[in-house]
């Protein structure tokens, strides 16, 4: 069915909105912080998956776990919305985050973006949070945690990039009774080529059996190139 929709079959597509729209709008109520928002967000999660198809990207095979993903993303976006939440530079960490007032705090540690910055080791948090919250200069960023200018700047780039994975991990919808936890446990590190080699052979063997899991792969890839994708600066919303 989605490879008629990829070929342009609209009616294919109402075929799919029919069959998982109720789904759908379970995981936006299940996620929305306004209950009201539900039916935009699943407009906006189908429109956002149909889009994906006709450009040729998009679920190969399980629409569902692609569906209810997106619908994921969406809602937390909305979420950041309605509270006029911190913005993500994805040229850096961690950029123009506006932390003016405990409200927007709040709003911020519920976003994806923080449930990611708070799975870092300690220090990782501590080198983001000085340079790029608190704008900070490596020089006196060594002196608040003991560590040379080139000790920060190696510091930062492996937390930089930690954020990065742990940002992606947290799209993973994922229980502790998942069959398939093993596996995507890794699949933020394995979109960011950051897995040792045998780890990476038995997640592609996985992914070639497990329609779910390629779908999920799809995702985070095209949110990996989209991060690539945006000139150094520029600021997005966190989803």
């Amino acid at each position: 069915m989605v490879d008629l929709v990829r070929r342009g079959d609209l009616a294919a597509f109402s075929e799919l909105y029919e069959s998982h729209l109720a789904v759908a709008g379970y995981v936006a109520r299940a996620e929305t912080d306004n209950a009201s928002d539900a039916e935009d967000v699943v407009a906006e999660a189908f429109a956002s998956v149909l889009e994906a198809l006709l450009a040729g990207k998009g679920p190969r095979e399980s629409f569902q776990a692609y569906l209810t993903t997106t619908v994921r993303r969406m809602a937390h976006r909305r979420n950041v919305r309605s509270r006029r939440n911190a913005t993500l530079g994805y040229g850096s960490a961690m950029d123009d985050l506006v932390l003016d007032d405990n409200s927007t705090i709040r709003a911020f540690e519920a976003t994806v973006l923080m449930r990611a910055f708070r799975s870092l080791p300690t220090r990782w948090q501590a080198v983001l949070w000085c340079v790029e919250v608190e704008g900070l200069k490596p020089a006196a960023t060594g002196r608040v945690m003991e560590l040379s200018p080139n000790g920060v700047s190696s510091l930062l780039i492996r937390a930089r990039e930690g954020l990065r994975q742990a940002y992606l991990q947290e799209h993973v919808a994922q229980t502790p009774d998942d069959p398939c936890i093993d596996y995507s446990r890794h699949f933020g590190k394995y979109v960011r080529n950051a897995v040792r080699k045998a780890a990476r052979q038995r997640i592609a063997s996985h992914v070639v059996a497990c329609a779910r899991c390629a779908d999920v792969l799809v995702y985070l890839k095209e949110i990996d190139e989209a991060m690539n994708e945006r000139p150094k600066g520029d600021a997005a919303t966190v989803s």
